[in-house]
């Protein structure tokens, strides 16, 4: 790949380290010390001023604003209104006074600045000295307590003899810079405790703070509330500045005023009985149990093992199911980019991981398309079809799209959403939820893709027609391969679950109009799927062999961006693709497909994408491991493990790709591992990369911790639990506590 590497972070298993401070990657740095739990996420800004280059973000998933979209001229069925996650309060708001100047490293000098973030514990530390004090700044946001954030400054005289000032406090005054405005109305400020609510939809925050040193007053200034401590410092001593935060939102907008406020002090009032240190020892505690139980380990290859455990972080950080109405944005909360949206990646590259990690979590994933199943019933209406038409992005589960090829062609991602389910289900065989939500999802898709597609004149083939595939780089395009398969296999799947329905409960069957599942199988049956026997190639889509051939590796650097560069028509008047669309249905169902198919389609449309989508790397590494191309698929997998730390985009500063740190865990499983979760068993063909001494990862397996090791020419594979069947190079062993070896 043409792509360069930006080495800037250091390399350590555990650790992301920053050894001095170049302002020139301030926002690469925010990017990659941001902290979260799910609930809230702040940028790794600095907690005092700095008045040099900086987004100073802080999100909670959910709480948005929104806003009309606009068009020279509007056309039934495009998207009317859309819903972006908004920049909250600045929950870390100090300001830090010695000799009466204010500490700013963009203007101050500073000596010995050393920042990292502990993955191991889930805690941003930050060290420097100035003015003769040491200060350490220490972070984290609880994964065991959602609504507390807590911030540590240690001063340490280095022969510094005073006074010194800090002013902490709740800011709700920071710009949204996407929409370069502030959304917030202040409802509530007195003593350390405010409650502002934004200007539109009328989501509530309250945000309390508490310190283990006493305020020497309160005060208000406009969206903020603040407080001011004066700290003695003699020479050679030490004190410690700690403060809880407290962080409530609330998004629904029948509550009263009064009442959240008066619900938030009781809750912050209880939770600020809990000291600092307490709260740390439990969200440590919260980290341990995460690497102990489902770590992936790499012997001999420290800037993959510190990736890899880069991504399975920062997709803990961004979800683990405690909510079911919140989703996976694009960007988790780590920064404005997509707008805190939901994509089809949830469903396709992430769910995999929660599946093997976090099982509430993957059902959490489905449950939020259940829960948002009226406005995508609505969206199909307005699109002139039955069912369910699901949005292309969304927070609240209503088209935020305001690109309309984009958010009107991309039907998969109402296909993604029945592959999950199925996907799901075949995994952890949770029938409970199959037959009380996953079945009404089922239908309601499936008479969406009927009423969508048309049957052609020609030779009576039935079909989607007017799509975008996953590729991007071609528009309104008719049977995309990878959509047409889906809806296929996704029609038969829905024909099978209300069969099995009517024998083990008939009476949770969703309504069924007369002739619908004859009709769905008739259109399974009829379905195209563009493919030649003599090549054992899928054709993209109708025509996409006569597009004329340009050579992705001659692009020059100068041209990419594609988007930004090249003049937008142009980039669907010849084959190159962004990112795998053929090559992606041969990996989601990976049983139905031969290796000669597999190669043949990998070697044809490896050479012609480009990889313009972070999504890209981690695909065509699984697969050009599976055909053999072991080199390849390790350079991919480096490529997509390391996308942030070494900003291989020239993007990580406006946050990170939480949903490519999916599939950078499954380079890991489903790549060099071999792991394939398609069929009733899991199979594994496990290799290992030439580079690399060993690996190992463990996965939770219907409720067991399944442990893969692969060291020299061995694989070992042991289950903690009863034994299950597993299929390993092709042959069926039953995996236990006692383990199998099997020769690599």
């Amino acid at each position: 790949m043409a792509k360069e590497a930006v080495k800037y972070f250091g390399v350590d298993p555990w650790k992301i380290t920053e050894t001095g401070f170049e302002s020139k990657y301030s926002r690469v740095s925010e990017s990659i010390f941001s902290l979260g739990n799910e609930y809230m996420g702040t940028r790794g800004f600095f907690d005092e001023v700095y008045s040099g280059d900086s987004l100073k973000g802080n999100y909670f998933n959910g709480v948005w604003e929104d806003k009309p979209i606009t068009y020279f001229e509007h056309f039934k069925g495009l998207s009317e209104r859309c819903c972006f996650m908004i920049n909250a309060h600045n929950w870390i708001y100090t300001r830090i006074f010695v000799d009466g100047e204010e500490l700013d490293l963009a203007k101050c000098e500073v000596s010995d600045f050393y920042r990292e973030l502990d993955m191991k514990k889930g805690i941003v530390t930050r060290k420097f000295s100035w003015k003769n004090v040491e200060f350490t700044f220490e972070r984290f946001i609880s994964m065991t307590e959602r609504c507390v954030a807590a911030q540590k400054i240690t001063l340490k005289s280095l022969g510094f003899k005073g006074d010194i000032k800090i002013i902490a406090g709740s800011d709700f005054t920071p710009i949204h810079e996407e929409e370069n405005r502030n959304f917030w109305n202040e409802i509530y400020n007195e003593n350390g405790a405010i409650m502002c609510k934004t200007q539109s939809s009328g989501q509530r925050v309250y945000c309390e703070f508490g310190a283990n040193i006493k305020a020497d007053r309160y005060f208000a200034e406009e969206k903020k509330c603040l407080a001011e401590y004066n700290i003695s410092l003699c020479e050679g001593e030490q004190k410690i500045f700690e403060r809880i935060s407290i962080n409530i939102a609330e998004k629904d907008t029948s509550i009263s005023d009064e009442k959240f406020i008066a619900d938030s002090k009781e809750k912050t009032e209880k939770l600020l009985a809990t000291d600092y240190d307490t709260y740390r020892e439990a969200h440590i505690g919260f980290w341990a149990d995460v690497w102990n139980k489902l770590d992936i380990v790499i012997e001999g290859d420290e800037e993959n093992q510190q990736g890899v455990r880069f991504c399975i972080f920062n997709l803990h950080q961004t979800y683990h199911g405690e909510d079911g109405s919140l989703n996976v944005g694009a960007k988790g909360l780590t920064g404005e980019k997509y707008s805190g949206w939901t994509f089809w990646d949830s469903e396709t590259y992430c769910l995999p991981f929660y599946m093997f990690n976090n099982p509430q979590a993957a059902k959490n994933l489905i449950m939020y398309r259940y829960n948002t199943l009226a406005q995508a019933l609505e969206r199909a209406k307005e699109q002139d079809t039955k069912g369910a038409c699901y949005p292309m992005v969304t927070i609240d589960g209503t088209e935020s799209c305001g690109v309309w090829q984009h958010g009107n062609l991309e039907i998969h991602v109402t296909a993604a959403i029945a592959y999950a389910v199925w996907h799901y289900v075949t995994n952890l065989k949770d029938k409970d939820f199959l037959y009380n939500y996953g079945a009404r999802l089922l239908v309601e898709t499936s008479r969406y893709f009927a009423s969508r597609g048309g049957f052609s004149p020609k030779n009576g083939d039935f079909g989607l027609y007017g799509v975008m595939g996953p590729d991007e780089f071609h528009m309104m395009v008719n049977n995309n391969a990878y959509t047409n398969y889906m809806v296929k296999k996704m029609f038969l799947y829905t024909l099978d679950v209300i069969e099995e329905m009517k024998k083990e409960c008939p009476e949770l069957i969703p309504e069924i109009e007369s002739g619908e599942l004859e009709d769905w199988k008739y259109k399974a049956d009829k379905m195209r799927i563009p493919y030649d026997e003599e090549t054992k190639l899928f054709e993209q889509h109708d025509g996409y062999f006569d597009l004329p051939h340009i050579d992705v590796n001659t692009i020059s650097p100068d041209r990419v961006p594609i988007y930004r560069y090249w003049a937008y028509d142009s980039i669907f008047r010849v084959n190159m693709l962004k990112q795998p669309d053929v090559v992606l249905m041969l990996f989601f169902f990976s049983n139905d497909f031969t290796i000669e198919q597999k190669k043949a389609n990998y070697d044809y449309y490896e050479a012609r994408c480009f990889h313009e989508s972070s999504l890209s790397p981690s695909i065509h590494s699984i697969m050009a491991n599976e055909i053999g191309n072991f080199e390849q698929a390790y350079e991919y997998a480096k490529y997509a493990s390391r996308i942030d730390l070494d900003d291989y985009n020239r993007n990580t500063h406006q946050g990170l790709h939480i949903t490519s740190a999916a599939a950078a865990w499954m380079n890991i499983v489903y790549g060099f591992g071999g792991m394939r979760s398609d069929d009733e068993i899991l199979s594994f063909k496990p290799s290992l990369p030439k580079q690399w001494k060993g690996y190992s990862f463990k996965i939770l397996y219907r409720g067991k911790i399944l442990t893969v090791a692969i060291k020299g020419n061995e694989a070992t594979f042991t289950l903690d639990g009863e034994a299950e069947p597993i299929r390993i190079f092709n042959n069926i062993y039953n995996v236990g506590k006692e383990g199998v070896k099997v020769e690599i």
